[in-house]
């Protein structure tokens, strides 16, 4: 983990008297002495500036930013001496985030920076409409900077109609892998899980580790929203809607019946062969329940529980296996997920900001938020390769190539991606614990998302 630093904060009262809701912004700036390996940075500047930048509080964000500051990872201070960072916080989600600094904006007092997880390119509404972000494109040509440092698809991801609006912060494929416990497999004499596996043999496998109150494996999301399950829906051929963005297509006669299959495979596991935990009987804590108390033997995860699980677990023996196909030896699909930061229209320092979101953006300090496991990955081929990453946590090794054909989120055009997800969890969520049937849940899901898409831009 990362030393102690000193650091001072102080509430905005003005803010949170302009918002009326919960998670009050903190302001926090950080400094302590540190040392890495440089990527090329653009000289230090000769004003003084003062970098407002908004996020919200998160361990993968907020947190590890300032850990980095503290650090001097990559000499970003001692390179920038003139550049004061004030982190502002607002709440922990975008349900306080996205209201406050909407507040902020509308009051002029909107800083330099913002942050945004977008699904669904939500962000480029979110930063056109109100005008939170401007283009990034002629920023990087000014200061010679290559995109080209990062994947094409991530770069694609945050561009509309030609314009650059955003830049990965964390960018990783969707719940890429299965964790599972060595230990407790052992325990119950079975075979490790493969990487070449398919559904149906993982679910012969966690039928296997079913015993008393163990679960063989559990799909590890929350929640079914096309979303998170992205990758699961295109493993099995379905895209939730077209390339307009205005059609949901779920029950698309070209995989209707794929759809009614995948959504079949999910009821079995938890309602028929009875190997997942039912999330009627409550909510399962992942980490807790596979590597500490031994209740379930594997689980989807996102790539952050690579370096996490291993860094808190060491007493346990944890692996981790690629997510299983449908067929044998087909090609494994995928979904982006981002965590993103934009660059304000009204910024008196945009050249300052530029190089500060191109620092977070960088190779050390996503090499750093790696190795002391602190976030997830970025869309950066220099990070996926570099052997501290690799020799530390070997399954970057064959998520690489995940990353490298990596899938874009799929397209909402009328930017209510979270409202089709969170409609499709309903529905999704009430066929999985057993009280819808499954071809009623998927023609239900078909027509609630259409709903959805026919509406008006929010």
């Amino acid at each position: 983990m990362v030393p102690g630093g000193s650091r001072t904060r102080r509430v905005l009262a003005k803010q949170a008297a302009l918002t009326g809701v919960g998670g009050l912004g903190l302001v926090s700036t950080a400094c302590a002495p540190g040392a890495g390996p440089a990527d090329p940075v653009s000289p230090p500047t000769a004003r003084r500036a003062d970098l407002r930048v908004h996020m919200a509080k998160r361990r993968d964000v907020s947190d590890w930013i300032e850990a980095g500051l503290e650090q001097d990872i990559d000499g970003w201070k001692a390179k920038h001496p003139n550049i004061r960072t004030i982190l502002e916080f607002h709440g922990t989600a975008t349900d306080t985030f996205l209201p406050q600094i909407l507040a902020v904006s509308a009051a002029g007092t909107l800083g330099d920076l913002v942050w945004y997880p977008p699904r669904h390119l939500s962000h480029v509404a979110f930063g056109t409409k109100f005008k939170i972000v401007r283009d990034l494109l002629p920023l990087a040509k000014a200061n010679k900077y290559d995109l080209g440092q990062f994947y094409k698809g991530a770069v694609q991801q945050n561009t509309w109609e030609g314009k650059l609006f955003w830049m990965s912060f964390i960018s990783e494929p969707v719940v890429p892998v299965i964790a599972y416990n060595k230990t407790r497999i052992r325990q119950f004499g079975l075979a490790e899980p493969r990487d070449d596996w398919t559904f149906d043999e993982l679910a012969e496998w966690a039928r296997k580790g079913t015993i008393a109150e163990t679960f063989g494996y559990f799909r590890g999301q929350a929640s079914g929203d096309p979303f998170r399950s992205g990758p699961y829906l295109r493993q099995w051929g379905v895209e939730p809607v077209d390339k307009t963005g205005k059609k949901a297509t779920f029950m698309d006669p070209a995989w209707a019946q794929a759809f009614i299959q995948a959504l079949t495979f999910r009821y079995n596991l938890v309602n028929v062969w009875k190997a997942s935990p039912n999330l009627k009987n409550g909510s399962v804590n992942l980490e807790s329940a596979v590597a500490q108390e031994g209740k379930l033997l594997a689980c989807d995860v996102w790539p952050v529980a690579i370096q996490g699980w291993l860094t808190r677990n060491k007493d346990v023996e944890l692996d981790f296996v690629l997510r299983p196909t449908v067929k044998k030896g087909e090609k494994r699909r995928s979904m982006l997920n981002e965590h993103v930061f934009g660059i304000t229209p009204n910024t008196t320092f945009a050249d300052e900001a530029f190089q500060f979101l191109t620092w977070i953006a960088g190779k050390e300090m996503n090499v750093q938020g790696l190795v002391q496991a602190f976030k997830g990955p970025i869309a950066r081929p220099d990070v996926w390769e570099d052997p501290r990453i690799t020799n530390a946590w070997p399954t970057y090794k064959k998520m690489r190539p995940i990353m490298e054909a990596i899938e874009p989120d799929f397209f909402v055009a009328n930017f209510r991606g979270e409202e089709v997800d969170t409609t499709m969890d309903a529905i999704y969520n009430r066929m999985e614990r057993g009280d819808m049937p499954v071809l009623e849940a998927a023609n239900e899901i078909q027509r609630a998302v259409q709903v959805v898409l026919d509406k008006d831009q929010p």
